[in-house]
């Protein structure tokens, strides 16, 4: 194993991600419903945000209709995208090629939202993140392409019997 430092910085935030993940999942089953409202409040208290502003209250009465079946759900999906971020970032700390086509194909499914992020309301943030997503992708693609691991046909043949 070559230990790339590309592949192997991109499987650390990927393994951040998952921790990030998980640390949700973890919150959305340990937040009662009855008391998701109350935290809400106490967040937008504490970021100053004005309660009477439009998506403020919006997002506390939606917090006030999510129901202990739906933190569940919330969980369940956190936890499933928090094992998938881990499995992502081994595969890629291995430099196995099956991680690396995947974190091109997932770092690419997020590019046309990126994009539609950014012409509907532009931002530096939005441009970043844009940029960042690509550089991944294009790193990892041209890795994949530079160590023969690009598909089915470089698989190792076994050796003849005999």
């Amino acid at each position: 194993m070559s230990a790339n430092k590309g592949l192997r910085l991109i499987a650390f935030f990927e393994a951040l991600k998952g921790s990030f993940a998980l640390l949700l999942g973890i919150g959305a089953l340990l937040l009662p419903q009855h008391d998701l409202q109350q935290f809400v409040m106490r967040v937008v208290d504490a970021l100053r945000l004005d309660p009477a502003a439009h998506y403020t209250s919006r997002f506390i009465e939606e917090a006030s209709l999510v129901t202990a079946k739906d933190l569940g759900w919330v969980a369940a999906g956190a936890f499933a995208y928090g094992l998938f971020r881990f499995g992502e970032a081994y595969g890629l700390w291995c430099e196995l090629p099956w991680a690396e086509w995947l974190a091109v194909v997932s770092g690419s499914i997020y590019i046309p939202v990126e994009i539609y992020a950014l012409y509907r309301k532009p931002g530096w943030l939005k441009l970043a993140v844009l940029v960042i997503n690509l550089l991944v992708v294009l790193y990892v693609a041209l890795t994949l392409s530079r160590s023969g691991k690009g598909g089915i046909a470089t698989a190792k043949k076994p050796a003849p019997a005999g």
